[in-house]
């Protein structure tokens, strides 16, 4: 007896053993998947998956093909979902120029996106220490000249005052005196996209590229206004028993180019959001659910939330019969866990107490951090509607927010599997509540 119950305890702990080892190499292939999918969304081909040379067309047909693969239903005739807004694009290389010493775009300095199409020289004027913190003496000064044909520069290291740090963005984003703008920038340098454009250029330089001797600055930026670009939507779904749908959405628009010599790769974000949900997809296209399953691939959220703004407004199915929106944005490291977006609210208390009891049984996470309400990324126009839903994102490892590094080799994928075991379980949980 002790030996049979011997051998059926080492048939069972090899079973074990050669389970765990399949599940792994199932989940070690979905990761490479994963990130040959990232690769893909961010590789210049692509061109940033932005406004110039058919970014967004191509990854979006990149994505609609993908789910074609995957066999990932549409609700009308097609994934798409077309709609235009206008938007400030740069297709051609300029060129920023101090004391005629050419800058590197991408790396020295980037053009502010709402720039305007200029060629000029420009004179620098340079407020010292004293007199950048001292605004009521350099508004006077300002009312005492023209200067129209003068570049400010800010160098917010200057001041450790954030009154006075917003005085000067205030001054940038409503500029009436000066015929430039320049921001000293001593971080990483980010960019973004602006649907209007502005009567002058602003540049921000690299506060390490800037010549502090530099009497002028020559711009010239040859910036494009799309007064009506075309984006689309991708919607689809996998069938579940009943008419109730658990959503998840992510956007595949990022950045785009400044010119032909600089563009945006955008892994993090939001390629590695667009990658999860394709896995989703075929997760759930073989694990059938109680609900259906929706996808949702928005464009425009870098612009203002816009394309999930417009599918709230024009939806496919009614919003009513969401039980619960998930979406992922910035997912691609996980090194210390994840935030809830949401997560703090009373309303979100039962999904926040699944969520941790399914981190803390399946030791997945390092950490589950509750954020409270915010409108930063495409869950909010669901919520506007009543749309109960989160936002989530990884946190640690070292990424580049709205920076030309922002590529795949920036990832670590620490959290990644453990992120897509715990909303696969978060689903079977909240599906039979």
């Amino acid at each position: 007896m002790i030996q049979l119950n011997k051998v059926r305890f080492n048939i069972f702990y090899v079973t074990f053993i050669l389970l765990n080892f399949v599940f792994n190499i199932l989940l070690s292939q979905n990761l490479t998947q994963t990130k040959n999918r990232i690769q893909i969304l961010s590789s210049e081909e692509f061109h940033g998956r932005g406004y110039v040379f058919d970014g967004a067309d191509k990854s979006g047909e990149y994505i609609a093909n993908e789910l074609r693969i995957i066999g990932v239903k549409t609700f009308k005739e097609s994934y798409f979902q077309s709609f235009a807004y206008p938007v400030n694009t740069f297709p051609e290389d300029g060129y920023v120029k101090l004391n005629d010493k050419k800058l590197i775009p991408g790396k020295d300095y980037l053009i502010g996106p709402s720039s305007p199409k200029i060629s000029k020289k420009y004179e620098i004027f340079l407020p010292d220490s004293i007199l950048l913190n001292d605004t009521i003496k350099f508004e006077e000064i300002l009312r005492q000249s023209d200067f129209k044909n003068k570049a400010l520069v800010i160098d917010y290291f200057k001041t450790e005052n954030i009154d006075i740090k917003k005085y000067y963005i205030r001054k940038m984003m409503y500029n009436k005196d000066f015929g430039c703008i320049v921001e000293l920038i001593p971080d990483e340098l980010m960019w973004s996209v602006s649907r209007f454009v502005q009567t002058y250029p602003v540049v921000k330089i690299k506060r390490e590229s800037f010549d502090f001797k530099s009497k002028n600055l020559k711009v010239k930026i040859k910036s494009k206004y799309e007064q009506v670009f075309w984006a689309k939507n991708l919607i689809g779904y996998i069938p579940g028993e009943t008419d109730r749908y658990i959503v998840f959405t992510a956007h595949y628009d990022h950045l785009g180019r400044m010119g032909k010599s600089v563009y945006f790769p955008g892994a993090q974000d939001n390629a590695s959001g667009v990658a999860m949900l394709l896995d989703l997809a075929e997760y759930y296209s073989k694990n059938p659910q109680k609900h259906s399953i929706a996808f949702m691939f928005f464009y425009g959220e870098e612009a203002g939330l816009l394309g999930s703004r417009f599918y709230t407004q024009y939806p496919l199915f009614p919003l009513e019969k969401i039980d619960f929106l998930i979406n992922l944005d910035l997912v691609g490291t996980g090194d210390e866990g994840i935030t809830v977006v949401n997560g703090t609210e009373q309303e979100y208390a039962d999904y926040m107490k699944t969520l941790n009891e399914i981190n803390d049984k399946l030791d997945l996470l390092p950490k589950i951090k509750e954020r409270g309400k915010s409108s930063n990324s495409d869950h909010a126009p669901f919520n506007d509607k009543g749309v109960k839903g989160v936002f989530i994102y990884t946190l640690g490892g070292k990424t580049y927010y709205h920076s030309p590094k922002d590529k795949p080799e920036t990832l670590t994928f620490s959290g990644y599997e453990s992120l897509f075991k715990l909303l696969t379980e978060f689903v079977l949980r909240i599906e039979n509540q």
